[in-house]
């Protein structure tokens, strides 16, 4: 009885090394498997490949002085401001950082935005954060055949009333070293109200 429990004890040590065996080249087959197939690779790469419109943002890095005239309702004497910014072009050319900082209507004045172009979407995007507010704005567009004219539409809290509000961004390419910015309140009619506009000058 002993000789035969250790036959059973040994043939079954030995089925499951056997069986440990055949599993790990079944592991070893499946991992020399591709993760995808040459289709999916290939939208991948076209995804996330820059593009036409990255290389209009990149052309943009450097250093920029903007004059900033702003207007508080229609009508009304315009107030002035001069501000720094500095873009940088990130990640091979997909997206742009821009920071600006300054003095604006008597007030210290940082903010910051990240561009890009979403191949996938393709539709041109911001983002802007700045220490005049906690909420961050997102923007979403297209450009012009030329890429010269780039215009996004967003949606932010007014803080007077804190209700949504649309507002339209336009930015105008003039030449390598000039570029102009606008900002419109956009009311439920489609009127438009231009409450700001920024001249870049590159440094």
């Amino acid at each position: 009885m002993k000789k035969l429990i250790l036959t059973l004890v040994a043939a079954a040590a030995i089925g499951a090394l056997v069986a440990g065996f055949a599993l790990a080249q079944e592991k070893g087959k499946a991992s020399e498997q591709p993760m995808f197939s040459p289709e999916e690779m290939a939208a991948w790469q076209k995804a996330s490949t820059p593009g036409l419109h990255h290389k209009h943002l990149a052309e943009l890095a450097g250093a920029w002085k903007a004059v900033c005239t702003m207007w508080m309702k229609p009508g009304a004497e315009p107030e002035t401001a001069e501000i720094k910014v500095v873009c940088e072009s990130l990640f091979g050319g997909r997206y742009l950082l821009e920071k600006s900082e300054g003095m604006m209507m008597g007030m210290p004045f940082e903010g910051m935005s990240l561009n890009g172009y979403d191949n996938l979407k393709g539709k041109h995007t911001t983002a802007w954060i700045d220490n005049m507010g906690t909420g961050t704005m997102y923007a979403e567009g297209t450009c012009s055949d030329s890429c010269t004219v780039n215009t996004q539409y967003a949606v932010q809290t007014d803080p007077m009333t804190g209700k949504d509000a649309k507002v339209k961004m336009v930015n105008r390419t003039i030449d390598k070293n000039t570029r102009v910015f606008e900002y419109y309140m956009v009311g439920d009619d489609g009127s438009e109200f231009k409450t700001m506009e920024i001249t870049y000058t590159r440094m």
